[in-house]
């Protein structure tokens, strides 16, 4: 409807991100559906286009639940089928492993975002859950997200979440192989699928190229990981330190 009324006004793209102020990315990102714009930049949007107010709002207002990207909402659906999820951090818990106020941290102003990713747990209650291996970058444990309570909580619930079908590891940042990019591997009817989050937004592929990159990236991190046990003392030991 942007992209419609943009186009009725007689705007480009860089014209209208000029008038709010904003990049040509931002606004070709909404006209694309790639990014959920606030309530008060609909308003500037509506200002922008000379169109009467509420056009968009009424739109934005009946979207209200749907909480998901388009582009998640496709891995959501692989996650809640895979039979084994293999996932990579760099710097927060991962959605699956989140305890509420953690999530309200990363997700501020958004609660309906943070019962999305609540329900999203789910997947991990059924009667046959995913095999679920999870490897965090160390940082991961010292970025704090919350204030001490809430990492408190959030790193004993890590450990108390560990079971028969959840692994859980910590590679030294120093010893990762892969700095950058966190993803997740999902098997799915015997097929793999991946998660790869970028500074953008998440990408969800199939292509056998790519992932045979991250099932090599996967194997290598694991490899300069520490042990279970190991990686349950150092988070012990970092909860300890830091967040008491």
């Amino acid at each position: 409807m942007v992209r419609t009324f943009r186009d009725a006004a007689g705007l480009t793209q860089k014209e209208l991100a000029k008038a709010l102020g904003y990049t040509n990315g931002w606004v070709s990102n909404v006209e694309t559906a790639q990014l959920r714009p606030r309530a008060e930049q609909i308003t500037a949007l509506e200002r922008a286009l000379r169109i009467p107010p509420g056009a968009l709002m009424n739109v934005y207002e009946q979207l209200d639940g749907e909480v998901l990207p388009g582009w998640f909402r496709e891995w959501v659906d692989e996650e809640t089928r895979a039979e084994v999820l293999r996932a990579f951090e760099l710097f927060v818990i991962p959605g699956l492993l989140q305890i509420e106020d953690y999530a309200r941290a990363l997700l501020p102003g958004d609660e309906a975002g943070v019962a999305q990713r609540m329900k999203r747990q789910q997947v991990l209650e059924t009667d046959s859950p995913p095999m679920f291996h999870v490897v965090l970058d160390e940082a991961v444990l010292h970025h704090g997200r919350g204030g001490k309570e809430v990492m408190r909580a959030q790193l004993e619930q890590l450990i108390a979440a560990v079971g028969p079908r959840l692994s859980l590891q910590v590679v030294r940042s120093e010893m990762n192989p892969r700095p950058r990019g966190a993803f997740t591997i999902a098997t799915v009817d015997g097929a793999d699928v991946a998660y790869v989050d970028t500074a953008i937004r998440g990408i969800v592929t199939s292509s056998r190229e790519e992932l045979a990159d991250l099932a090599a990236s996967w194997e290598a991190i694991r490899t300069f990981a520490l042990s279970q046990q190991e990686s349950l003392d150092l988070i012990r030991k970092v909860i300890e330190e830091k967040w008491t």
